[in-house]
């Protein structure tokens, strides 16, 4: 039997401020569009992604993530960053509080098809670089990061 580890740590704490680790992927179709998943809780758009399982590296959560949130399997390349501090502070709308450390990567799409899977999210769909919809926030910072395809990855 797995233990959700989120739901196992919250029967303690409750909607206590924890650590989140979550790894979120950049993801480009073959015209060069950005895929992005607008999330049910607050209707803004959102790189896809979530939360690391317990025995799970970053790659294989996001693997996993994407897969469940868009139908697409991917291949990480390259990290584009680590991102942490007071933009990435959250609360669900259930109350729980968490500090997210979020592990950013380039991906290439394997094979799949796109669609929404999941209730996390109300819709995904790809864009294009100059015409992104109303972002969360800590997204914004994460694409201009990925968008400036820098050599080194970016951590503070």
């Amino acid at each position: 039997m797995t233990v959700k580890y989120t739901r196992w740590l919250r029967s303690y704490i409750g909607h206590q401020r924890i650590l989140q680790i979550r790894a979120s992927g950049f993801i480009r179709d073959q015209a060069g569009r950005v895929l992005l998943c607008r999330r049910a809780d607050v209707m803004l758009w959102d790189v896809p992604g979530g939360a690391i399982e317990l025995d799970e590296t970053p790659a294989q959560g996001l693997i996993r993530e994407i897969e469940g949130e868009t139908g697409l399997i991917v291949a990480p390349e390259r990290l584009i960053g680590v991102y942490s501090g007071p933009d990435f502070q959250w609360t669900y709308p259930n109350g729980d509080q968490v500090q997210i450390i979020s592990v950013f990567l380039a991906c290439r799409i394997v094979r799949g098809e796109l669609r929404l899977e999941g209730y996390e999210n109300v819709t995904v769909d790809f864009f294009p670089q100059n015409q992104l919809p109303a972002l969360l926030h800590r997204t914004s910072l994460m694409l201009d990061d990925a968008f400036a395809n820098r050599e080194a990855a970016f951590f503070d």
